[in-house]
């Protein structure tokens, strides 16, 4: 079967709604395709950018519209490059036969099987990342690399809601098992919310929660939810 076929066969399957913690609203939206980078709702997107940052980095940092902070993430964790046993893994963005493609750049940016030329991305450890916009926010994307049950993502804002690895894993027609690290075991996921956030706090409680940002993390300031999301 070729990726593209694949693509169109996990698409069809994985956009799907859920209910986080059992009190969200009915039109909050989970989706996530293993292979195909969907773009967040919205049309005026904040844009996390960690290209040029040494690799590894705990320093708390600043971009246009947002800030990144660091708590109890290990001295190897934040932000990163490459894979590191037993720390973290890229995460993977494509394939080819079985190869893993991992993102070079920005969102929809150019594929490489040369892991060597893969991009920065977060990564927690045991720790907490959270970042912090000056404006709300309502529609998150991002790729969740080698996803643990355990890895926990919350919009705090948004009445506290949390989109567990579990949840994501469900939603991901075709994944293959808790924190593979190759072709199966990423997903690109978007988030929908009726209720706007300001801080997206990720964290685990086991090595670790990855996902790649380098420009692969996108936030509309002002958006909402599309029909066909609603239920």
């Amino acid at each position: 079967m070729t990726l593209k076929l694949l693509q169109t066969a996990i698409l069809g399957a994985a956009t799907l709604c859920v209910a986080w913690n059992g009190n969200v609203a009915k039109a909050d939206t989970i989706t996530a395709s293993l292979y195909s980078a969907l773009p967040p709702s919205g049309t005026t997107p904040t844009v996390i950018d960690l290209s040029g940052i040494s690799s590894p980095s705990q320093s708390t940092m600043a971009g246009t519209g947002y800030s990144i902070a660091f708590s109890g993430v290990g001295a190897n964790e934040g932000v990163v490059q490459g894979s590191l046993g037993g720390a973290y893994a890229v995460p993977v963005g494509g394939v080819i036969g079985s190869s893993p493609e991992y993102l070079t750049g920005g969102f929809g940016s150019a594929l490489t099987t040369n892991i060597g030329n893969s991009g920065n991305y977060l990564s927690t450890g045991v720790g907490t990342i959270t970042i912090t916009f000056s404006t709300p926010q309502d529609s998150l994307a991002l790729l969740w690399g080698s996803i643990d049950a355990g890895n926990s993502l919350k919009l705090n804002d948004a009445g506290g809601f949390v989109i567990t690895g579990a949840a994501v894993q469900a939603e991901a027609a075709g994944f293959v098992t808790n924190g593979f690290q190759g072709p199966g075991g990423s997903a690109y996921v978007v988030v929908n919310t009726s209720t706007p956030f300001t801080t997206v706090t990720a964290t685990s409680n086991v090595v670790s929660f990855e996902f790649a940002v380098s420009r692969q993390l996108l936030l509309p300031s002002s958006s909402r939810l599309r029909p066909s999301q609603q239920v």
